[in-house]
């Protein structure tokens, strides 16, 4: 019945605030989900995942819709799902004991996996599946009722589901190399049925790595926005995996709150490493331990070549990071003791969560704000009328209003937003480049007002050639609105 009740608390919390608008990325599989099979995979030359998470919304939008609550349930689903997961790991590595409870009531409540059990993005079902592969894994380990099948799947399963699966599965490599030892025969065909099963993805991944080099190559900031600074990296993650997307806007303060909950953490996550020194005679927490660390270095290591380095890649390890704070908890004998580092724990997440919900800064970016912003100026400027009660879609040929962004890859939100296509849109610069003068087209003589959405102008237009261009078409600029990190520059012919 408690198990229950932690379920059902994991769901209410993944549900609030789940009407938000979508972001960049989301707006990109929404669209994508809705068109054909065959584009998934032509989009997905852009990005950098495999194909299955697509797959599955692709069959997910077309039996349900694409709209934004629909299209996240499914990382609802598999937000809960984990809570289930790291509940059943806990179970079978200590069939008695407060390991289980504790792990999932963490995870029910932990602000970074509410975060993205809300994401319109591979990165819940990720660590739901990887949850799964560990849990089939340690069954192999602990030689319990152990499943071959289950575990192959299972971490196939994981590795199309995202690359950093790679990391996960070199951490079940490496562990048991060190647990196994002689008995690593027993698992060798397994990992070498994954691998096999895995080949049919390399050629997806050997484009999306050429793409990648390509932006880079082209818009020399990419590699600042996709990826975080080597020093930065490994503490932001840890306290990402503490307190979720939320900051502190005092620096001193932020300082301060991020120090105190390293030291109560670390402390309880080295109190658990402690206790158990000999890890290869403690399997299940080695394991653990592998299953956080590995990845979490592997990742660090390979942006200094491949620059993608963002704690939420890594939310497949963040189950590992609270077993192993619950480790820490459960060695606890003293009562009183152990309720305070509870509440610490309880505390922490509930403030992360509360500030989450309460403050819009913290929410997606505001597309839908946006584009409603645009359509209801160009309405009340007149811009957009109706020819006739028949043909309610003609737009008005003497005035036009334009939504204008730096590139034209940032179009998404534009079609998912107003798809009656009563906002004209243009994206200057094509493809991963930066705004050329040869792309400045001359705007139609009809076109008197001109909202600039400037979204990632510094990586596409760090020269700023589009206001200058907009100045020499006789526009003037009165003004600017924001919608949680979208900026927009209204402009008005002369």
């Amino acid at each position: 019945m408690a198990f229950i009740i932690i379920l059902i608390l994991g769901l209410v919390l993944r549900l609030i605030n789940l009407n938000q608008s979508l972001w960049l990325d989301e707006t990109t599989q929404a669209v994508t989900s809705l068109g054909t099979f065959r584009n998934i995979f032509v989009e997905l030359q852009g990005d950098f995942h495999p194909p299955l998470y697509h797959i599955l919304m692709w069959g997910w939008a077309h039996l349900f819709g694409n709209g934004e609550i629909v299209m996240r349930i499914p990382s609802v689903l598999f937000g809960v799902a984990t809570i289930w997961s790291v509940y059943q790991i806990g179970k079978l590595i200590k069939p008695k004991g407060s390991l289980s409870f504790l792990t999932a009531l963490l995870m029910a409540i932990a602000p970074f996996h509410v975060y993205y059990s809300q994401e319109v993005r591979t990165y819940a079902f990720t660590a739901f599946i990887t949850c799964l592969s560990f849990y089939y894994f340690l069954r192999l380990i602990l030689n319990k009722n152990p499943n071959k099948l289950g575990y192959i799947l299972a971490t196939v399963l994981m590795l199309y589901a995202d690359y950093y699966g790679l990391f996960t599965f070199f951490a079940q490599i490496i562990a048991s190399l060190f647990l196994l030892r002689k008995k690593i025969t027993k698992i060798i065909p397994s990992f070498i049925l994954i691998c096999l099963f895995f080949i049919p993805c390399l050629f997806l991944l050997s484009v999306q790595l050429k793409t990648g080099s390509q932006a880079t190559f082209f818009l020399p900031e990419w590699g600042r926005l996709v990826n975080l600074s080597f020093l930065k990296a490994l503490p932001l993650t840890f306290i990402k995996f503490s307190i979720g997307r939320i900051t502190i806007f005092n620096k001193n303060v932020y300082a301060l709150v991020s120090g105190i909950i390293f030291i109560v953490y670390g402390f309880l996550i080295v109190k658990g490493l402690v206790k158990n020194k000999k890890l290869s005679v403690d399997k299940p927490l080695a394991v653990i331990l592998f299953w956080l660390a590995i990845p979490i270095f592997l990742a660090w290591g390979i942006s200094f070549l491949i620059p993608n380095y963002q704690p939420f890649r890594l939310l497949l390890v963040l189950p590992a990071f609270y077993l192993l704070l619950t480790y820490g908890l459960s060695s606890i004998k003293n009562k009183i003791t152990f309720i305070i580092f509870l509440a610490f724990a309880i505390i922490v997440s509930g403030f992360s969560l509360m500030t989450y919900y309460t403050n819009p800064y913290f929410h997606r970016e505001d597309w839908r704000g946006a584009f409603r912003f645009i359509k209801q100026k160009a309405e009340e400027d007149q811009i957009i009328k109706n020819i006739s009660k028949n043909n309610q879609d003609n737009l008005d040929s003497s005035n036009k209003t334009l939504a204008l962004l730096p590139s034209e890859t940032t179009r998404f939100p534009y079609d998912y937003y107003s798809q009656d296509k009563k906002v004209l849109f243009m994206g200057v610069a094509k493809g991963f480049a930066t705004v050329q003068e040869e792309n400045l087209i001359e705007l139609s003589e009809n076109i008197t007002s001109v909202c600039y959405i400037y979204y990632l102008a510094d990586l596409f237009d760090p020269q700023g050639l589009i206001p200058n261009w907009l100045e020499s078409q006789k526009f003037v600029k009165i003004g600017e609105v924001s919608f949680n990190q979208i900026r927009i520059q209204k402009w008005q012919s002369k």
